[in-house]
């Protein structure tokens, strides 16, 4: 029997994990698993856990006010490293590059557990940009002992910084299987009245921009264009835009976008409620990393609000491009692709390069010693 130990922290984390979570749970004979949420952040990651029906069995409930890197990092460290001491596990699977993945690995590293990382070999070798993220990856992937490899270029960045290739699996990312979930569920009301009620016969824009990185000077940027874009498009579009409960997005966002006829500023979207929104839009305009990887399966542009991005795949294949955070920028290339439907359709591809839907399964076969065969892009 294996005692998997797997550590959730906030949302990003509960979306890509899950579909692991369910796929172990399959193997109840041969797989213990228990989840540790940090709760990094504390309703955003409730909400998924419940649209998949997970129960944790660990709860730090860490989140607080503005809380600093710092105390997230030493608060999830202590607690964690408490529930290693409590039981025997063989591994602790953690995901991406947050806080709480860098301190779970080092909870499993310190008590000589195992570490398998999620989502391994993302880079940009900017240490800033994402912060702390890039440099937080960096960290895992010195610790872990297995590295599930989204993609064949992720693969590559951790060989030339000397991973041993027997420990790189390419699996995909995990967040094409949720949104395979997701999808097939039903809209739920409150969705379905913000679809219905707000942009009669027009186009939705969906916008997320929450990244640390972005937060004064950038995300003003973003919001300015974002006014001046709904300004120019007033009969054609309306922009939804689910706003990050972090106050240095709302204030910037409330004070730039609010009562502005064809903007919805709504509060955060569940998960499946949000992928709802995804499916039924014209343009994606996000800082996100997850929407990137998604946007290809539901075949709609994505815009990248970052100055670069480690998901490089999907720029290689025309299915998104970065705008960074400057304002005229923004709006020139958001108003490329709705003045001109030829220019628009050269976002849209047949095919997803992050992933199949098949990752959670090549990650648990590979922890059980079971046959797998590596995602190959098409």
């Amino acid at each position: 029997m294996l005692n998997i130990l797997v550590v959730i922290g906030t949302r990003p984390e509960a979306i890509k994990l899950s579909p692991i979570v369910l796929e172990l749970q399959k193997h109840s004979d041969k797989i213990y698993v228990e989840i540790c949420i940090t709760a990094q952040h504390r309703s955003l990651l409730d909400d998924v856990l419940i649209n998949f029906n997970i129960t944790s069995d660990y709860d730090l409930d860490l989140m607080s006010d503005n809380q600093t890197l710092e105390e997230i990092s030493s608060k999830s460290l202590t607690g964690i490293s408490s529930i290693l001491k409590q039981r025997s596990f063989d591994w602790i699977l953690v995901q991406g590059d947050t806080s709480t993945a860098l301190s779970a690995s080092l909870s499993g590293f310190y008590n000589r557990v195992k570490v398998g990382h999620i989502e391994a070999g993302l880079r940009t070798y900017n240490k800033w940009e994402p912060y702390p993220e890039e440099i937080n990856r960096q960290l895992i992937s010195k610790i872990a002992d297995l590295h599930f490899a989204p993609t064949l270029n992720a693969k590559n960045n951790l060989s030339l910084e000397g991973v041993e290739e027997e420990t790189i699996i390419v699996t995909g990312n995990t967040v094409v299987d949720s949104l395979a979930i997701a999808s097939d569920s039903q809209p739920s009301k409150h969705i379905q009245n913000i679809l219905d009620t707000n942009h009669p016969n027009k186009k939705i824009i969906a916008i997320t921009a929450h990244r640390r990185e972005n937060f004064g000077k950038p995300l003003t940027m973003i919001c300015e264009a974002i006014k001046k874009l709904a300004n120019k498009y007033h009969n054609e579009c309306h922009f939804i835009y689910p706003v990050h409960p972090n106050p240095n997005v709302q204030g910037t966002a409330y004070n730039l976008l609010n009562n502005i006829s064809n903007i919805s500023l709504i509060e955060p979207l569940d998960y499946f409620d949000f992928i709802h929104l995804l499916k039924q839009s014209f343009l994606i305009i996000t800082d996100s990393g997850g929407i990137q990887e998604e946007a290809p399966s539901l075949q709609i542009p994505v815009f990248i609000l970052r100055n670069n991005t480690e998901r490089t795949e999907g720029i290689q294949n025309k299915v998104g491009l970065i705008l960074g955070t400057d304002k005229e920028n923004i709006i020139t290339e958001v108003s490329k692709v709705i003045d001109s439907e030829s220019e628009y359709h050269q976002y849209i591809q047949a095919s997803n390069p992050y992933g199949d839907g098949q990752a959670s399964t090549r990650i648990v076969n590979k922890l059980l010693s079971y046959p797998y065969s590596e995602f190959v892009e098409s």
